[in-house]
Parts: structure tokens; C-alpha cells; sequence
């Protein structure tokens, strides 16, 4: 990844913004493409959001998937083999992807918008005559562009660097960073992952209280001061900072303790029906969106559904499944099971968390479509489960950590199922046991949502088998390519970042 080449990018970007440019290395027009307005800025961040798909594969990549080949039909095209390579863990994923593994690219790119953003919006022009406000609209602006830079930066390290280790991430090679906005050709190398882990803690450090003091109303598409405090806290928890973690989360909590109350559904009888059609209506599917950005406890959505690429439920295009692992992890009384996925008459698993999307309780959509919700989402059940996993860490934190994983399960659990499947007892735990039980936990609130790959990583790193067309791959414990390869023209491009170890 050279500078000439995020330049070019960049230049890309200003053309979406405003307007075609017959090449990226054109001269910007005077009266067109200069940036100089707040508006101007807030145009190019907007665009850095990437409101598009850009991580279809990464949870095909975890044990949440199947795929099932007996369902593949060799006389249609199937959309599902693109991301076969991903799913049999191939030294690079990228080999059955048409256009490569473009997330290193994109997320790069919106890095380097944000870095624009930042270096440049002091000197923005107003649209106002009142200074202050048009100062308070550039200093949310630019909390926006560092929580978004380190929003990006923490998906790159945790899909190309090794998980965070205190004791090694001095040494440990993480991935290149770029604060650069000049395009000046220079090779750019790893920097470690203590350098990139410090960085994306100094954005968040510096968005929130920019954010707190200039908050603007902007919908949840866009980070706001509490997204960026619980993105934090997440942070830390992958830095191993229990305290800090408990810190952040707790502030989170305590301003919006809000959580998705799946009670009143877990008393519907329809809910727990299966359909032999395989597809639900506005008539017999209980419950509103899941990962609705209108719901309370939604902090935080980027992107579209991704995941109808995978499991849009044409077995001509797809033939991937929730996996059975994943659907027989839940607990009797969950009624997280029957709002996420379904049998069909066949007795495949469907899955449907984003199929229970709608603008109103009482307007359902229920094709599962990109238009359709997301998968890149931040909610309050994030924070309580940072909670209990931080406070299991410490020596006297037992009882706390179960306390924060009774209060989340029991809005997840049918009433009079709770307390004799769902209420947990902390002199049933040790450690060991009960992190591993949080792990689980975690599974099963965010399946889908890009997470579990994550954390898969940074725990156990399990050994996981899965099956393709021709055969089966086996991803070992402790495996090397739980650290998914440079993209090759990235490599190509830059051989100064250097491949991951296979």
C-alpha cells in the first residue's frame, strides 16, 4: 500500500462526492473538487462510512456456518462458492473471490478520508455567520472522523495482525498505519500491534469528549459519544484492560442501560412454530428488528445486511446454513433461537435475525435483502457482556460478572422459563468455567453480526472443521491462519508489509 496509490483513492472518493472525474490523476477543478466548506468535509466522511457490503465472508469463516454441498445445484451459478475459499480457510482467502479480498482496500481508503478530515476541518468555512456554531460543527466532525479511523483500524488489526497479547504486542507485527494525506511515494511497513492498539485508543480518547460537548443529531448511521465509549470499552477488552473495560462499559450503561426485551414474544406460541413454507409473513412473525437502528438499545449500525449474499435463502445462489453447533447451543426458554433462525420443511436451518426488520411495529419487510438491516452494529448487550467477561478476569469478580450475565439473559428467556433454564448461580463457577460461559454467551446474542470470528480469535482458537465441495478442511487449534493473508496485490503493491505467516 503505497501513498500514491491511497491518493489515487482519495481522488476517487471526491469524485463520488461530487461528481464524475474522467481519472483519478486529473486536475481537480478549482471550482469542483476542493474541499473548504464544513459541508464540503462532512460529504467525505460520510462517504468513509462505506454504506455498502464489505465483509461478506467473515463469518463463513467461523463455526456459526455450514456449508451444504448435497443442497448445491451445479446447473446455477452459485454465489455461495466465492466465498468457498474463506470458508476451507485457504492460505488466502481471497483465491475463489472474483475481485479479490477488497476490505484491506476500502477500509484503507476510509482511513485515508478520515485523515483528511482531521488534518484540514479547523480551516473548513462555515455555512453560518455564527462562529460558534460553525467551530462546534467542525469539532463534531472531526470526533466523528477519529472514531470512525479507529472503528476501521480496529476491524484491520483484528483480521490481519494476531490477536492482542500484553506480553508480546511490543513485538508482535500488527498492521501499517497511515496518518498521511500527501502523495508521496513511500513504502509503508507494520507498525506493531502495542502502535496500533495505542492509536485507535489516542482517536477514541480524543472523539469522545469532542463529541460530548458538539453532539449533533444525526441518526445512528454516524458515530455519536456514547457509540464511541462503548466501542472503547471493546477496545480494551481486547487489550486484556479489565479495569478500563469495566470503566467504559459502565458509563455506557449508565447513561442507556436499555436492552432488546424478547419476553413478550417468548409468550407468543407462533414464535416457536415452525413454518413448512420456509418463509414468514407480517401475520404469523411476532417481534420487530433485532438490529433495528430505532430500537433503544441500538447504539451504533455501519453498512448493510452482508449476509444476504450468503444466506439469502435461494439454494441456486446460496448454500450456506446457520450451523447446527450454533442452533443447538441454545438454552430451553431462549428465545433467541426461534427470533434468529428457523427450521424449513426440509429441516434446514434459515436464518432470519434480519427478516424481523421494520420502520413501524406493525410494518414488516421480510425479504432478507441488502436494504435491509445490518451486520455491523454496537448495542448496549455489547457492554454488559464486557461487563461480566471483565469482572470474570479478576479474583472477587464472580459474583459481579454473573450478576451482569442474569440481568441480560433474562430479558432474552420466556418468563416462567428463566429461573429453572436461564438464571445462573456463581457458586456453580470457577473461572475457567465461567468465561468459557460468557464466550458462549456471546455466541449466541451476537451471531451474525461479524463478531464471532473476533472473538474466536482472541479466546480459545479452537480447532473447527468444515466441509466444501470436494472435501473438508480442518482449521487446527492455535492455527496461523486464524491471521487472514495480506491481500496479494496489497503485497503486490507494497512487499514491504510482508505476507502472514502460513
Amino acid at each position: 500500500m503505497k501513498k500514491k496509490y491511497l491518493y489515487k483513492l482519495f481522488i476517487a472518493s471526491l469524485c463520488l462526492v461530487f461528481g464524475a472525474c474522467e481519472g483519478y490523476l486529473d486536475e481537480i477543478p478549482q471550482n469542483k473538487q476542493k474541499l473548504s466548506t464544513t459541508d464540503d468535509y462532512d460529504q467525505l466522511l460520510n462517504n468513509a462510512y462505506l454504506t455498502k457490503a464489505v465483509l461478506p465472508y467473515i463469518d463463513v469463516l467461523t463455526d456459526d456456518m455450514d456449508y451444504l454441498v448435497a443442497d448445491r445445484n451445479p446447473n446455477f451459478a452459485n454465489s455461495a462458492d466465492t466465498y468457498l475459499g474463506a470458508h476451507l480457510w485457504d492460505n488466502s482467502i481471497e483465491t475463489t473471490m472474483p475481485n479479490g479480498d477488497e476490505t484491506f482496500e476500502l477500509f484503507y481508503n476510509s482511513i485515508f478520508n478520515t485523515n483528511v478530515v482531521i488534518e484540514n476541518i479547523d480551516h473548513a468555512v462555515g455555512d453560518v455567520l455564527d462562529e460558534t456554531v460553525v467551530q462546534q460543527t467542525r469539532d463534531h466532525i472531526k470526533g466523528e472522523a477519529h472514531a470512525l479511523r479507529a472503528f476501521r483500524y480496529f476491524y484491520l488489526v483484528n483480521m490481519y495482525a494476531a490477536p492482542y497479547d500484553p506480553a508480546t504486542c511490543e513485538t508482535t507485527p500488527g498492521i501499517p498505519i497511515n496518518l498521511d494525506i500527501t502523495a508521496e511515494d513511500k513504502a509503508y511497513r507494520r507498525s506493531s500491534l502495542k502502535a496500533v492498539y495505542g492509536l485507535i485508543v489516542d482517536d477514541l480518547k480524543t472523539a469522545i469528549p469532542l463529541l460530548e460537548k458538539n453532539p449533533m443529531d444525526l441518526g445512528k448511521i454516524r458515530f455519536s459519544a456514547i457509540a464511541a465509549k462503548a466501542l472503547l470499552a471493546k477496545v480494551y477488552l481486547y487489550m486484556q484492560e479489565w479495569d478500563l473495560a469495566i470503566e467504559q462499559a459502565k458509563e455506557v450503561i449508565e447513561t442507556n442501560p436499555a436492552l432488546f426485551d424478547l419476553r413478550d414474544e417468548g409468550e407468543n406460541p407462533v414464535i416457536y412454530t415452525e413454518n413448512p413454507l420456509g418463509y414468514w409473513t407480517p401475520e404469523n412473525v411476532p417481534g420487530i428488528g433485532y438490529l433495528n437502528e430505532e430500537n433503544e438499545n441500538v447504539l451504533f449500525v455501519n453498512g448493510v445486511n452482508e449476509l444476504y449474499m450468503i444466506l439469502d435463502g435461494d439454494i441456486a445462489q446460496s448454500v450456506f446454513y446457520p450451523s447446527e453447533t450454533l442452533f443447538n447451543s441454545y438454552e430451553p426458554g431462549d428465545v433467541r433461537r426461534y427470533y434468529f433462525m428457523r427450521r424449513n420443511s426440509q429441516g434446514r436451518i434459515r436464518y432470519i435475525k434480519n427478516r424481523y426488520y421494520s420502520l413501524t411495529y406493525s410494518n414488516f419487510v421480510v425479504q432478507l435483502s441488502s436494504e435491509y438491516g445490518y451486520t455491523r452494529v454496537i448495542r448496549t448487550e455489547d457492554m454488559y457482556l464486557v461487563l461480566a467477561e471483565a469482572y470474570a478476569h479478576k479474583a472477587d469478580g464472580i459474583n459481579t460478572a454473573v450478576g451482569y450475565l442474569n440481568t441480560l439473559r433474562e430479558v432474552k428467556f420466556r418468563t416462567r422459563d428463566f429461573e429453572t433454564t436461564g438464571r445462573l448461580h456463581a457458586e456453580d463457577f470457577n473461572q475457567q468455567t465461567l468465561l468459557e460461559t460468557i464466550w458462549n454467551e456471546r455466541r449466541r446474542e451476537f451471531c451474525f453480526e461479524e463478531q464471532r470470528w473476533f472473538d474466536l480469535r482472541r479466546t480459545t482458537r479452537p480447532s473447527i472443521t468444515h466441509y466444501g465441495i470436494t472435501g473438508s478442511s480442518t482449521l487446527q487449534e492455535n492455527d496461523p491462519r486464524y491471521v487472514l493473508q495480506i491481500p496479494q496485490k496489497e503485497l503486490n503493491a507494497n512487499p514491504e508489509i510482508g505476507a502472514n505467516p502460513r
